[in-house]
């Protein structure tokens, strides 16, 4: 796990499943009465592979993108698959005749899931994991098994792109540093089922050596700032978001419901216990927060502000266009996958983002105006500080665009392309090219699910 995945996080999780990590269970399902649990240890079949690489656009993935990320792995002698992403509609979970979970009549779950093949799962999660997948099975992480109650055996109604309602079987609940996250994995036949064609990232695996795929991915003219490559030997990025599943276990999970007009509805109970009001700072540094926040990022925000305008800093943001165009809690989808059949949710529907340079740090504005502002790249900093990425990285950069992660970034020594971190000796920031072992980044590498399409 990263060491931003380690950190002390507020995880409302039930009791009612236990994390399997890899290669402590055998393929099946356990069923019962009691939580999900390990089987007898699995030895696999062949080395799984831990060096991993993720090649990515902007949105779904470019075809130039793939031709030339498949091309790369070729040259450096390892293999390469195309996965998907999507954020799926979940209605119920049942066990047996009992109803585990369900949404309220009309609306449902958000779920991240990827689709991956089951020869790339068995090379890299274990073939134990790769054998529970199939045309009515998936596998569940363990985060989200947690969250709902779910265990090996149950069964989840999931909405198809058509609208249709399908069900699958959850063949195994696996831990997510296996998984990489993701709150469902399925296979391409699966997939089918659901509609899912929005192309995702090539993964990569199985090249001679770091410095051969390096060199392959430089040769093919993807080392560019338009395109985004992840290993999984690479250091926390601060700017990196929350994967879904994260996000719903310090927020709450709400459950939510498609308008006619293509607006979205998030349901009461969720809104009331969660969103609150309330204006943050003094005129002329005034948020007024008119659309709501969420509680905990409040929090936050307030501290964030707080030393923003004790520092001097406070001429760096815009207020009339945080005021006016910005906000904090808006239920929408991200502008940059607005299919609503099974689109990404933005997270400003958590009310865990605000935008504040609405014009100057638009999305697509390179370089966003925060860093040729004297102090802008200060306020990116003190925002890091207490616990928001920051979207000006993004790639297709949105400066305006500050995420609730919950956990200090502002000491992760990494290349940013656009105000990088200048960590203090005091702090022990390790430089990026340090990162070994446990602090890598494949505890998001396979769940692109909405983290950096926040906007």
């Amino acid at each position: 796990m990263s060491t931003m995945s380690r950190r002390a996080f507020p995880l409302c999780v039930a009791a009612a499943v236990v994390a399997v990590a890899f290669p402590a269970f055998a393929a099946g399902p356990t069923v019962g009465d009691g939580p999900a649990r390990a089987l007898q240890p699995a030895v696999p079949a062949s080395p799984v592979a831990t060096d991993i690489v993720g090649v990515y656009d902007s949105g779904a993935l470019d075809q130039s993108t793939a031709d030339a990320a498949l091309l790369a792995a070729r040259d450096a002698g390892g293999k390469a698959v195309i996965s998907k992403a999507v954020s799926l509609r979940m209605r119920r979970l049942t066990r047996g005749a009992d109803v585990v979970q369900e949404a309220p009549s009309g609306f449902a779950y958000p779920m991240g899931t990827t689709v991956l093949p089951r020869d790339f799962v068995s090379r890299t999660m274990g073939r134990p994991v790769s054998a529970v997948l199939g045309r009515d099975t998936i596998v569940m992480g363990a985060l989200t098994a947690g969250l709902r109650g779910a265990r090996a055996g149950d069964r989840i109604d999931l909405v198809a792109s058509s609208g249709s309602v399908v069900t699958m079987t959850i063949g195994a609940v696996v831990d997510d540093e296996i998984t990489g996250g993701t709150e469902l994995l399925m296979s391409p036949e699966a997939a089918d089922r659901l509609g899912i064609n929005r192309l995702s990232q090539v993964l990569i695996w199985g090249f001679r050596s770091r410095q051969a795929i390096d060199g392959a991915l430089a040769g093919r003219g993807l080392v560019r700032t338009s395109v985004r490559i992840r290993r999984t030997w690479d250091p926390p990025d601060p700017d990196s978001g929350l994967g879904m599943a994260r996000t719903k276990a310090a927020l709450g999970e709400f459950a939510y419901r498609l308008n006619s007009n293509g607006s979205v509805s998030i349901e009461s109970g969720w809104y009331s216990d969660n969103i609150t009001f309330g204006r943050i700072g003094e005129s002329p540094y005034r948020l007024n927060l008119s659309t709501g926040c969420h509680r905990t990022v409040r929090v936050a925000l307030e501290a964030a502000m707080a030393e923003v305008i004790a520092t001097g800093n406070a001429d760096s943001i815009n207020y009339f266009h945080a005021n006016t165009a910005g906000g904090c809690y808006v239920p929408r989808f991200s502008r940059l996958a607005t299919n609503s059949s099974i689109g990404f949710l933005s997270r400003h529907t958590w009310g865990m983002a605000i935008d504040t340079n609405t014009i100057g740090s638009c999305m697509g504005c390179a370089p966003p105006d925060f860093v040729t502002h004297p102090h802008g790249c200060a306020t990116v900093r003190i925002f890091r500080k207490h616990g928001f990425a920051w979207g000006g990285n993004y790639l297709t950069p949105d400066g305006m665009h500050f995420e609730w992660v919950g956990e200090p970034r502002d000491q992760l020594d990494y290349p940013s392309r656009f105000c990088p971190n200048i960590p203090s000796e005091a702090s022990g920031a390790r430089p990026a090219a340090a990162a070994t072992g446990d602090d890598t980044a494949r505890a998001t590498l396979f769940a692109l699910d909405g983290i950096e399409l926040g906007d």
